[in-house]
């Protein structure tokens, strides 16, 4: 049974969906005023944290996995240019680190195949 939410329930969660972002925007602008790097790299942290936290579902359609893995790596990437900015050999942590995370997701997926089998 699916229930219908009121027109007064809808108002109330857009609002609210409104005051979020507003005030993240407001944190953004406010670290960007200290210092671009701060506002950028959290810009860029939270879309990574929401590539990663949010997850479609298995059967979901191929480009809704396709979009969570673009927004996975436009934060990594946007992190990776702050820290290259910032400090180069910070940056070369950020590939380095990437590329490692890339080995181990190969070597974990031909582990998982061959259980399969």
């Amino acid at each position: 049974m699916t229930t219908q939410r009121t027109s007064w329930a809808l108002a109330r969660e857009a609002a609210g969906l409104f005051l979020t972002a507003f005030g993240l925007l407001g944190v953004l602008v406010a670290l960007g005023a200290l210092h671009w790097a701060a506002g950028l790299s959290t810009a860029a942290a939270g879309l990574l944290a929401t590539g990663i936290l949010i997850r479609p579902k298995p059967d979901a359609p191929r480009w809704a996995h396709a979009v969570r893995v673009a927004v996975c790596i436009t934060g990594y990437g946007g992190l990776t240019g702050c820290a290259f900015a910032l400090c180069i050999p910070l940056g070369w942590i950020g590939v380095s680190l990437s590329v490692a995370l890339v080995g181990l997701w190969l070597t974990t997926r031909e582990h998982e195949d061959e259980g399969a089998a």
